[in-house]
């Protein structure tokens, strides 16, 4: 049997009704019901759930850092943790943008008071990349999927996946000392088009900033032929 176009789009809503009351949309991070239900974190988690992160002023930035902001701050064996590790290893790449939106108000916000200086030129979102061997195992880039989430609510372009790769494969940075993990990261990262970042300021994107070594590389790749631009830092979570 034939159906028209308007039955069909009745039987798929019948069945998407079903499907929601039969398999209901919980949140991933804690479990109860997500309003709006085409969302993967429930209000409450997004506003009370995590604690804010203080800025540090004991922290050292490079010279081409103008600045690092982290929207919260990291819970070791907490639900921030868990909500992180589902991120990466659990193919919920809605998760990384729901994040990226939540940490780009929360940086408009911040920015409206504290007024980083970015200048003139227009912000580039340039997520961390992957190593291509760990991106086809994850089936994403979970900082990619952040950084999209940043701009749906920044306006700010996100940079194209071939512009800025990781050629190094790096080992885990998981219990590396400081000076290790610089080791660990040197020459991790190629850009591939310099011309594009001489017209932006560019921003880097990761999921938890830790000793800084990882988007501190990332910079130093993007900005080595021209020290005098700066950039700076947006993170989820500060380690």
């Amino acid at each position: 049997m034939v159906h028209t176009r308007k039955e069909l789009a009745m039987i798929k809503k019948i069945i998407s009704t079903f499907s929601e009351i039969a398999f209901p949309k919980v949140c991933v991070c804690c479990g109860n019901s997500v309003v709006p239900p085409n969302e993967c974190i429930c209000n409450y988690c997004l506003r009370n759930r995590f604690e804010p992160h203080m800025s540090d002023d004991t922290l050292i930035l490079p010279e081409i850092i103008n600045f690092q902001f982290a929207m919260w701050q990291f819970d070791k064996g907490g639900y921030l943790q868990n909500l992180l590790h589902k991120l990466k290893y659990d193919y919920l790449k809605g998760v990384g943008e729901e994040l990226g939106f939540a940490a780009g108000k929360a940086f408009l916000k911040y920015n409206e008071i504290n007024n980083f200086n970015i200048g003139e030129l227009t912000p580039l979102i340039v997520p961390v990349p992957l190593h291509p061997s760990k991106q086809r195992k994850r089936g994403y880039n979970q900082a990619r999927a952040i950084g999209e989430g940043i701009s749906k609510v920044t306006d700010w372009p996100v940079i194209a996946s071939a512009v800025v790769e990781r050629v190094k494969k790096t080992t885990t940075q998981t219990g590396l000392s400081s000076e290790a993990r610089k080791k660990n990261l040197f020459q991790a990262f190629k850009l591939n088009d310099r011309e594009i970042i001489n017209h932006h300021f560019p921003i880097v994107v990761d999921d938890v900033f830790t000793t800084g070594a990882t988007t501190f590389e990332l910079a130093d790749e993007l900005l080595k032929e021209n020290r005098e631009q700066r950039a700076g830092i947006i993170t989820v979570a500060m380690a």
